[in-house]
């Protein structure tokens, strides 16, 4: 799996594979990226490490979005690389994808395919789906929860989960009325938003004379930007507490990725320095041109005054 797999996915992986005798492969993801070939190379290199010494790779986990730093992976080549590489299963997650960027379960050809609905579907958690590819669904694969169903297939055992409430999943037709109501539906919103978001991202990029975290055409909704080196993020938790700066003091949600420099790499350098931070932003059709207006002005703020930056974290 990729090194900024989703947290729950990666306890998932250390509640069941580790503790059967599995070992784990994390695939360092480049950021910033320049192209699929980067990614495809370093998957590569994974899945050699993971076969060294005669050993059988049983399980790939591949994102389709990474969330942070968030970037299209090349799904449909790295399950055709896995395929010719022997790998028992392939499984995508793919939580950002429906709603963000167009889906073919079948073109991608994974053994399990999932994504949520209450990310970039307008439906509230939480509700999502789950495709299995028919040789991969054997009477080994159950619904985590056992209940009444259990032992008459994953789809009846996931029908009914004993008290779960189902009223999220009730809500999936509107969400489909209400995105047909726009012009080419789900589709023309898809690439509105890819197209506002690429656009909002260079606004911010050359306000703050940085750069974006991958070429446009590997952002769907969502792209990263690079924070002014004079922020001075050096750790994780300076990024959490500027987020939290611009939360209570501007008004600005926005995530932020600290991006250290491993050995022997220079980073990417701004007029002051180099680039240390990331903010990923996002469009959906209610955001405004004036939200990543209040962003920018917010972060110029912060770049030009060294006193507030000492009150968020210490230099």
């Amino acid at each position: 799996m990729l090194h900024c797999a989703y947290e729950a996915v990666k306890k998932s992986i250390q509640a069941y594979v580790t503790r059967a005798g599995g070992s784990v492969i994390e695939v360092q993801l480049p950021f910033p990226v320049n192209s699929n070939e980067e990614i495809i190379a370093e998957f590569r290199r994974g899945l050699g490490k993971g076969k060294a010494n005669g050993r059988k790779i049983r399980l790939a986990i591949i994102d389709h979005i990474t969330a942070m730093p968030c970037v299209v992976i090349p799904v449909k080549e790295l399950v055709k690389i896995c395929r010719e590489e022997g790998v028992e299963q392939v499984f995508v997650d793919a939580a950002h994808a429906i709603g963000s960027v167009d889906i073919n379960v079948k073109e991608i050809g994974a053994d399990f395919y999932v994504s949520n609905l209450h990310k970039w579907f307008f439906c509230p958690p939480s509700v999502s789906f789950l495709y299995c590819k028919k040789a991969s669904l054997g009477f080994d694969v159950h619904h985590p929860v056992v209940s009444h169903e259990y032992g008459n297939g994953l789809p009846i055992e996931s029908a009914w989960v004993g008290t779960r409430d189902y009223s999220s999943q009730l809500v999936v037709p509107a969400a489909l009325e209400f995105v047909n109501r726009f012009e080419d539906g789900i589709h023309g919103i898809m690439k509105r938003n890819h197209e506002e978001v690429v656009k909002m991202g260079k606004m911010l990029a050359e306000s703050w004379r940085t750069n974006l975290g991958s070429p446009p055409e590997m952002c769907a909704g969502m792209i990263m930007v690079g924070l002014p080196s004079r922020l001075r993020v050096s750790s994780e938790d300076d990024a959490s507490r500027l987020r939290s700066h611009l939360r209570e003091c501007h008004g600005v949600e926005v995530p932020i990725h600290y991006q250290g420099l491993r050995d022997g790499e220079e980073g990417v350098k701004d007029k002051d320095g180099v680039i240390t931070a990331y903010a990923r932003i996002s469009h959906q059709i209610y955001n405004k041109f004036e939200d990543y207006c209040r962003f920018r002005d917010a972060v110029n703020h912060l770049a030009e005054n060294r006193q507030i930056r000492r009150t968020i974290y210490p230099e």
